[in-house]
């Protein structure tokens, strides 16, 4: 580890997200992030820095492919997708499981849809 890394072990780098930072759901989510971390500390998950962002990022790439259980017919809360395959045709299968009733499942995506910003 380079000295710089030794000085920055969050791996925080300049930004400014003041627009975001207007509306409250910006906070809320970094309150569920920090609760995320909090369970995962306590379930002893053993994460890296780097494996963290990675699976953050990952999880807010994935938010447009979230999905309803059919088999509780929990359609209030959706679950983001726990695991994807990308496939070369432009597709991908997500994997789910619902916190309700642990029902796991797959969906296929097309890759390209949806763009939510």
């Amino acid at each position: 580890m380079s000295p710089r890394e030794r000085s920055n072990p969050a791996k925080v780098r300049s930004f400014d997200n003041t627009a975001l930072g207007l509306l409250p759901e910006y906070n809320q989510a970094a309150h569920a992030l920090n609760k995320l971390i909090h369970a995962l500390n306590k379930a002893e998950v053993g994460l890296s820095q780097e494996q963290w962002l990675t699976a953050v990022r990952d999880l807010t790439a994935a938010i447009p492919f979230m999905d309803a259980c059919n088999c509780c017919r929990n359609y209030r809360q959706a679950s983001a997708p726990v695991k994807t395959e990308i496939r070369r045709d432009g597709w991908m299968t997500a994997y789910y499981r619902c916190d309700d009733c642990g029902h796991r499942w797959t969906c296929g995506w097309a890759t390209s849809a949806p763009d939510y910003l």
